[in-house]
């Protein structure tokens, strides 16, 4: 299928790879504040606020943007702008220069994303729109795992290493996209251009702004807390394993490890399933196992319920994440698409400002047993909202 695909195809999933392996900074951030600032908690707290924050920005005025310029030099631009201010915490700048250039890494993060994935799904032969976003999804974890292993060997000579890696990455990938946008792309002040992208102008005679989409505002809010429910991945969930399964921090390492290497060989065998078997099942079973997965781990303390569970979460991974973008992307087309995908991008960005907090605040105030059953019945509220909004927006 690789031989298949459109250069401009490739080169974004190189550049997906570059940056998702880059994207490890943020797992590091906050020890890097700790341990060479040794800020406090709060200041720590603010810092990677205003990272989310910037994500959630950049992610949603980028989509607005590539209706108006050409996408192939936002995604460039916005890839090498963050290479280059990742790498200048290297250099351990002051605290009032990190309150500058924390939010500005967030905001070039998230400006890559919608562009990246409207200039994918715009060259994807309508046949292989789906195999495309399962190869999308097998790259991206790839580039997680190499970089887990590279930035293991590189955070024992120092976090700058890191940091520094992290900029050459993002650079090597925009000089690519750069130069094929230099060649092919034309000039930067124009919307992208694909089979079934009008002009701004005729789109705002067609259809309304996202913002007054109510189908697709609904879908959203249901993304908003099944990502809530995800979260409890990076936060609660390592808290529980510690105190009921007497389970280290490297427990933790080998279930995301597993994650990620099933998500690599599962990704595309499940979306050839959700080929042949549609995308509406697909989410409706997925949306169950999220609901359940959490809820395994008031069975018992053994070990074997958290691999349970995180089996469980990969497998509602696998089948959502996918069949969210495509059904977004359905109703995006002849729409005003750089704002969907910038508002539906934003979403997956921001989850990270209120998930894992709530759910510690829930944690610590009525136990992980609660929390999981409260994720549970979040999980069946998300089921009702998306049980026919999906088939609505798949529909365009």
């Amino acid at each position: 299928m690789l031989a298949k695909l459109p250069v401009i195809i490739k080169l974004q999933l190189l550049a997906a790879a570059c940056n998702s392996a880059g994207g490890i900074l943020k797992l590091f951030l906050p020890l890097f504040f700790y341990e060479i600032y040794h800020f406090d908690f709060t200041i720590i707290a603010w810092l990677m606020g205003a990272y989310g924050a910037g994500c959630i920005v950049g992610a949603y005025f980028s989509g607005v943007l590539s209706e108006y310029l050409n996408a192939q030099w936002i995604a460039g631009s916005s890839l090498l702008c963050s290479g280059v201010v990742s790498a200048a915490f290297s250099l351990v700048p002051p605290l009032t220069v990190l309150f500058l250039i924390v939010p500005l890494v967030g905001i070039f993060d998230g400006a890559f994303r919608p562009v990246n994935l409207r200039l994918i799904t715009d060259a994807s032969p309508r046949e292989l729109k789906l195999p495309v976003q399962g190869l999308h999804r097998v790259v991206f974890n790839l580039g997680i795992a190499a970089a887990g292993l590279i930035v293991g060997t590189l955070v024992s000579f120092g976090y700058e290493y890191v940091f520094l890696f992290q900029g050459v990455l993002n650079v090597f990938g925009s000089l690519f996209l750069l130069s094929y946008a230099y060649k092919y792309a034309g000039a930067l002040w124009g919307y992208t251009k694909s089979a079934t992208t009008e002009s701004p102008q005729e789109m705002s005679a067609t259809a309304c702004s996202p913002w007054r989409d109510t189908l697709f505002l609904l879908f959203i809010f249901g993304q908003l807390l099944a990502l809530g429910i995800f979260d409890q991945m990076y936060g609660t969930f390592g808290v529980f394993l510690r105190e009921h399964s007497n389970a280290g921090p490297e427990w933790i390492a080998y279930l995301f490890s597993m994650n990620a290497v099933l998500v690599v060989i599962l990704q595309m065998p499940v979306t050839r399933l959700i080929d042949r078997h549609g995308m509406v099942a697909a989410a409706r079973i997925g949306i169950v196992f999220l609901s359940c997965a959490f809820l395994l781990l008031n069975a018992g303390d053994h070990i074997g319920w958290a691999v349970l569970t995180m089996l469980v979460i990969t497998a509602a991974e696998l089948l959502l994440i996918p069949v969210w973008t495509l059904v977004v992307l359905a109703r995006a087309e002849s729409r005003q698409k750089g704002k969907y995908l910038g508002i539906f991008t934003a979403a997956w960005l921001g989850h990270s400002l209120y998930g894992p907090s709530l759910g510690m605040w829930i944690y610590g105030a009525y136990g992980g047993s609660m929390l999981w059953w409260i994720c549970a019945c979040v999980g069946a509220v998300v089921f009702v909202l998306h049980y026919s909004t999906v088939v609505r927006l798949e529909r365009g």
